[in-house]
């Protein structure tokens, strides 16, 4: 009995892991403990879940590279952690999964003085989460979980669609396709549930995941010499008005030092130009224009038309300066509940949050013509959208202002999924930032 006990240690994990729900009482000093305890479980479940975002977080503080094959082990956990949630704990891990995987999205509430709505966003969508995992892990059966996982990254409330598990293996050594995600869940289930030489089978469907391109570190070939801009202007300065001028100048004194230093373009961060260039607030319209003479300037801004009617509409907005002329192009993708809201709820959303969602969509995506080279242009939330990428374009701009969301793992959500449709697409992106690390991200 005790060999049996020693040989299969497992099964007093899954037994401890099977812990079944004891009701809290306030009188009972011993349901807290237990409360305690079956809760935390739960959490380390979703904590494995996000484990490699987080593990990405900490090394780019530390601005050292993350390891493939940490994040490549992690990645393995992060579905293990979905795959094998016991039935009784689907909601609770759904609901840390949430919280650990989107808190970020209410910390914009900060700059409109609603910091005390934070927790109440947080619950809610955390939530959201675990309704969706409560009915996604609704048996423990290889046929439905798995359906569950391949399905998930489908799910786009509102149309957000950031929740996908196949991410984690973006910077990974494993693929991320559909058919490497459903081998490495069926692999993970068999090399797990079953014994002896179905071990090896499980094993196998791992290693049939490997992509090889992922073992080689071949520079990306960008055929013009660009600099990517990262600046550190916070959200809360930008809206003060007597720091705009500063802000402003800066940038122009950093686009000249990359014309001194031989660049033949510059990209600067979404709304780096936070105003409209043809407006009384924007004094260096004719400086870009002259400078854009000796290099390419690709930098965000407002851009301001009326339509037919008379109407004011408002566009996030990139603009290309090159030889002494400008071109634009609009955001088509705006972010849900940021720049974009039902008409229905704006006069109310306004009330408390002027500004929120009073964006226009652009008509369609667009390529920028630099010296000749064709790059797909990006603002933010679209370089991390799959209908972005429907043409496989080979080189993308994305500019992108993460001053919203610092500090949290939002810029590394989206460099994931930035790497993730680059793989999927063989694009070479150029990501130029406010708030976090600038990028070349290759496939």
């Amino acid at each position: 009995m005790l060999n049996l006990q020693v040989s299969n240690p497992f099964r007093r994990i899954k037994a401890m892991l099977d812990m079944p729900y004891t009701p809290f009482s306030w009188r009972e000093k011993q349901s807290y403990k237990k409360v305690f305890m079956w809760l935390f479980i739960s959490f380390i479940f979703a904590s494995f879940c996000v484990a490699p975002f987080y593990i990405q977080w900490i090394f780019e503080l530390c601005d050292v590279e993350s390891p493939k094959i940490l994040l490549s082990v992690f990645g393995l956990l992060s579905i293990a952690s979905v795959l094998f949630t016991p039935k009784n704990r689907r909601f609770s891990v759904g609901f840390f999964i949430g919280v650990l995987w989107f808190y970020w999205i209410s910390l914009g509430l900060r700059y409109f003085d609603m910091s005390v709505l934070i927790p109440l966003v947080v619950v809610a969508e955390a939530l959201l989460i675990a309704c969706v995992f409560y009915v996604g892990l609704w048996c423990e059966c290889l046929l439905w979980r798995f359906g569950f996982i391949m399905l998930l990254s489908y799910f786009t409330p509102l149309g957000f669609d950031w929740i996908m598990l196949e991410s984690v293996f973006a910077f990974s050594y494993f693929g991320v396709d559909k058919l490497s995600l459903g081998l490495i869940v069926l692999g993970l289930w068999v090399a797990i549930k079953y014994e002896r030489w179905w071990k090896i089978i499980g094993i196998l469907c791992l290693v049939l995941t490997l992509d090889s391109k992922t073992f080689s570190e071949n520079p990306p070939h960008i055929p013009l010499k660009i600099k990517l801009m990262q600046s550190e202007v916070s959200q809360d300065i930008t809206w003060r008005m007597e720091q705009m001028e500063s802000i402003f100048q800066n940038y122009i004194d950093q686009i000249e030092i990359a014309k001194n230093e031989g660049y033949e373009a510059v990209v600067l961060a979404e709304s780096a130009f936070y105003v409209p260039l043809d407006s009384k607030y924007f004094s260096h319209f004719d400086k870009i224009l002259q400078m854009s003479k000796d290099i390419v300037i690709i930098v965000g801004a407002l851009r301001v038309e009326q339509n037919e009617n008379g109407e004011v509409l408002y566009f996030n907005s990139t603009y290309k300066f090159e030889n002494g002329e400008m071109t634009f192009l609009d955001k088509v993708l705006l972010v849900p509940f940021g720049e974009r809201l039902p008409q229905s709820l704006l006069p109310i959303v306004n009330v408390f949050f002027e500004g929120i969602g009073g964006f226009s969509p652009g008509r369609e995506f667009g390529y920028f013509d630099i010296k000749g080279v064709r790059f797909k242009n990006a603002i933010c939330y679209e370089g991390t959208n799959s209908d972005f990428y429907a043409d496989n374009p080979r080189l993308v701009i994305v500019t992108s202002n993460n001053a919203w969301f610092v500090p949290s793992i939002e810029p590394i959500l989206q460099k994931n999924l930035m790497k993730y449709y680059a793989r999927l697409h063989n694009s070479t992106i150029l990501h130029a930032t406010n708030l976090s690390k600038a990028a070349i991200i290759a496939p």
